[in-house]
């Protein structure tokens, strides 16, 4: 099975993809922190949010711009009313179609969420901890 896959933004589509998960991570492990930096030391604090915010809006711009894409394949191209109807679908509308599936699995979103989730708990149980024992 070939596993060289090549979403949206061609070649390099993994390690754009790697690059701007780190980078939500990041960004998600300063929100969940800046409360318990503040406590110790606010100017690190705010460079904190801001390092966050920054990569946040990196992220999701990124985020954006490939479901965007996504979106605009199959509309241009008509892929989804192709593939319901059953006819023929051309070399280039079977292309496509594998550019939005590689997207997909080069796409880190699941453990993003995954992590996400984790890292809130994580942080709100510590949270807790400092702010009522």
């Amino acid at each position: 099975m070939e596993n060289n896959y090549q979403g949206i933004t061609g070649s390099k589509s993994k390690y754009i993809s790697v690059i701007v998960f780190i980078l939500g991570l990041i960004g998600a492990v300063g929100f969940r922190a800046v409360l318990m930096v503040n406590s110790v030391n606010e100017l690190w604090a705010i460079v904190i949010w801001y390092t966050a915010t920054v990569f946040y809006i990196i992220f999701y711009l990124y985020r954006y711009y490939i479901e965007n894409e996504r979106r605009k394949i199959l509309a241009k191209n008509n892929l989804r009313q192709k593939l319901i109807s059953g006819s023929d679908l051309s070399e280039n509308d079977r292309l496509l179609i594998k550019k939005i599936i590689d997207s997909i699995m080069v796409s880190k979103w699941c453990w993003n969420l995954v992590i996400l989730i984790i890292l809130s708990l994580v942080f709100l149980i510590i949270q807790i901890i400092f702010d009522f024992l």
